[in-house]
């Protein structure tokens, strides 16, 4: 247990950003639920569920299988958050609560119910000190979130002005339980009370590790009620009072700055946390499904960076969607999805595909063949079976078979979500992804994924504020065919955050090397634009921005094909130089009802003799 008030830098600003000031969004909650559990994880070697508080959970304190914490947290107080799961989380790995239950049987039998407050604190107190001492010598980095848990639990001026005081100077169990719980604050007086001295050697902290179990420590709280209670049951009157005028000697001098009262509620904010009553802000039931959501689809965070349109640089997160599953689906997460069969009318399009797909294939049956070239009579090699028998006169009985094969493709298509590409265009770009999923899933040297980028609501804001989405919607490696229909459930809304999302999605897109040839395909049909109670980000800024992100990309040796897919409405000229500008020359104009011409190049492109052995 630390032994001052000192305040100290934030810790956590080491693995996470904090909110400041306002309210937290989904993926804040969730980021800071995850860091929190591999905490105790790691502490306990035990998988112990952290959760936020809620008012299913009952108590605040741990039932020794999992952990609550505080759904109000921002950067003041995070610390003292992390530090409370860390010595809850220790309860659960050290305390005994099969123990704790028989402790009222026990003290029904010793007819000591009517002091069982006082010995439960006493109980609590000792098992703290038993709980620090292993904290502060086998996890030193958690420390500082103790050091803030105290700090923010424990530690008040009003106690330091107590403990100096005349007050609490009375021989009673008030006084002695106040004592107590800071007799090892720096300014505790340890004649301030008759037994208090002998209480302190009882505790003895500085061998507190001799204590191995509840069932010691409540041995330890029960010698210590004994010393006390047979001294102030057997106090006479007039004893009492004299012990009193000892016990206030040399500090009647002491400036009153505050009233008993302040202090007595200050002390009930220590015995509460000595008791596990710690109070915790309850988050809802709607948050917590969320939050499950966001757990068990492993939903991530990526900060990117971007400039407004005055060019300050700003930081904004996007929440990247592993997988579209059918409970994503089914709760409409975020009103990225419709439940439905064919909510949005775009199965049709999902079955043209699948035939265009089937005709693309075998042109493309080419790409699974290999060329193999023996070559017989060498002097060094692989030994020749059929050469063997002229081992003693010859020493060409040696071959080597050279096996070429297709270079390997890896595509990521990645496709503008936002509400312009509703109707015709998203129908159409609907059609040829599906075909090219099709190939991908049928040749071995084709690996295909497809993202989407799109905007949505923070849901747990009440501002409407909008965050970037990057929904990781196929991946042939893990996916057959039939999850492609999960893209009719998508639904075509939003903003186009296009070099934000690209940013965060430069993670997923493999380099380019001998064995493998990399490409990121690019579908979309507007400009950059994004708002937030960040900033703006659109206009030049934007568009300069995705063309520094997708460079990023191009360092890679990534191969960029780009669409800009356009109604015959739009004029080219509009929009061909911002569009290049971004994309580079090689960055192409598609109709809406011409858009086989991007089938077309990459079955020109799968066709390409490149071969390596």
């Amino acid at each position: 247990m630390p032994t001052s008030n000192k305040k100290y830098k934030n810790h956590s600003n080491y693995w996470l950003v904090p909110p400041r000031g306002e309210e937290m969004s989904m993926m804040e909650m969730s980021n800071i639920q995850s860091a929190i559990t591999n905490f105790v994880r790691i502490l306990t070697k035990k998988h112990i569920p952290v959760e936020y508080y809620s008012n299913n959970n009952g108590d605040s304190m741990t039932n020794g299988k999992n952990i609550t914490i505080s759904s109000r947290i921002n950067e003041s107080n995070i610390d003292s958050v992390v530090g409370l799961a860390l010595h809850e989380g220790s309860h659960c790995l050290l305390t005994d609560f099969k123990f704790i239950k028989k402790i009222g049987n026990h003290l029904a039998e010793k007819n000591l119910l009517g002091h069982s407050k006082i010995i439960n604190f006493l109980h609590n107190f000792v098992e703290d000190r038993r709980i620090d001492n292993y904290i502060y010598k086998n996890a030193p980095g958690y420390q500082e979130y103790y050091n803030a848990m105290y700090n923010r639990y424990f530690y008040h001026k009003n106690i330091d002005e107590g403990l100096k005081s005349p007050k609490f100077r009375r021989e009673t169990w008030d006084s002695y339980m106040f004592r107590i719980a800071n007799i090892f604050n720096k300014n505790t007086d340890l004649n301030a009370l008759f037994k208090l001295k002998e209480v302190y050697n009882i505790i003895d902290l500085k061998n507190i590790d001799k204590l191995k179990s509840t069932k010691d420590t409540f041995e330890v709280a029960m010698e210590i009620y004994k010393v006390i209670n047979s001294y102030i049951s057997q106090l006479p009157k007039k004893t009492k009072e004299k012990q009193h005028i000892k016990n206030r000697k040399g500090c009647d001098s002491v400036k009153k700055t505050i009233g008993g009262d302040v202090i007595k509620k200050s002390f009930k904010l220590q015995e509460n946390f000595i008791n596990g009553k710690i109070p915790k802000a309850k988050t809802t039931k709607y948050i917590k499904e969320l939050l499950n959501i966001a757990k068990k689809h492993n939903l991530k965070s990526k900060i990117a960076q971007f400039p407004n349109p005055e060019g300050v640089i700003l930081h904004q997160s996007v929440t990247i969607i592993p997988d579209i599953t059918n409970s994503l689906i089914h709760n409409k997460f975020m009103d990225l999805f419709d439940r439905g069969i064919n909510p949005n009318g775009h199965k049709n399009s999902i079955k043209k595909g699948l035939i265009k797909g089937k005709k693309l294939l075998k042109q493309l049956r080419i790409r699974n063949e290999e060329q193999r070239l023996e070559t017989n009579h060498l002097k060094k090699g692989k030994l020749d079976p059929k050469r063997i028998y002229a081992a003693n006169y010859v020493d060409d009985i040696f071959k080597k078979l050279d096996i070429k094969s297709y270079k390997k493709i890896s595509l990521h298509l990645s496709i503008d979500g936002s509400g312009s590409m509703r109707g015709s265009k998203w129908m159409s770009v609907l059609e040829n992804t599906t075909a090219i999923a099709y190939v991908s899933t049928k040749l071995d040297n084709i690996d295909l994924k497809i993202s989407i980028r799109t905007t949505a609501k923070e849901p747990l804001r009440k501002d409407n504020n909008l965050i970037p989405i990057l929904i990781m919607a196929f991946d042939s490696n893990k996916h057959n065919i039939n999850h492609i229909n999960k893209l009719s459930n998508f639904n075509v809304d939003g903003l186009t955050p296009e070099g934000i999302c690209l940013e965060a999605l430069n993670d997923y897109i493999e380099p380019s090397s001998y064995y493998l040839d990399s490409y990121l395909i690019n579908m979309s049909d507007g400009w950059p634009t994004f708002i937030s109670k960040k900033g703006k980000y659109q206009g030049e800024e934007a568009v300069k921005d995705t063309a520094r992100v997708i460079n990023l990309i191009r360092k890679k040796r990534v191969n960029i094909m780009s669409y800009f897919i356009q109604n015959r409405t739009r004029k080219k000229d509009e929009a061909r130089g911002q569009f290049q500008l971004m994309y580079g020359r090689n960055a192409k104009f598609v109709d809406v009802d011409n858009i086989n011409i991007i089938t077309k190049t990459l079955n020109e492109l799968f066709l390409e003799k490149n071969l390596i052995s």
